[in-house]
């Protein structure tokens, strides 16, 4: 599920991260090993929380496609038995109202 494209991406995120402190720190002559790594780590777990984020998402929108399905056929079964059972009171109404019009009549 998860994209090439979204790897990619995540590791350009850390090398630019550790690229960015390494200058910004060589600027001043005080390049520190932790720095550079906390920045890396900094970095890739954003990058995996993003990609994390964007699969749930998508787990998601697969498990509402699910629902819909199942609500639509669901409503068309509903559809049909309200259809069924009201068109059988609408043949005893019309027996009714048939017997009625035969009596006025006579």
């Amino acid at each position: 599920m998860i994209m090439e494209r979204d790897v990619v991406f995540a590791g350009l995120m850390v090398i630019s991260a550790i690229t960015l402190t390494w200058k910004w720190l060589s600027l001043y002559d005080n390049v520190d090993g932790v720095v550079i790594f906390s920045a890396f780590l900094l970095t890739l777990s954003l990058s995996l929380l993003l990609i994390s984020m964007e699969y749930r998402m998508q787990k998601m929108k697969e498990e509402f496609e699910s629902v819909k399905r199942a609500v639509a056929i669901n409503s068309a079964d509903l559809e049909e038995k309200i259809e069924g059972k009201i068109r059988a009171y609408m043949e005893s109404i019309e027996f009714r109202l048939d017997r009625i019009e035969k009596r006025l009549y006579r």
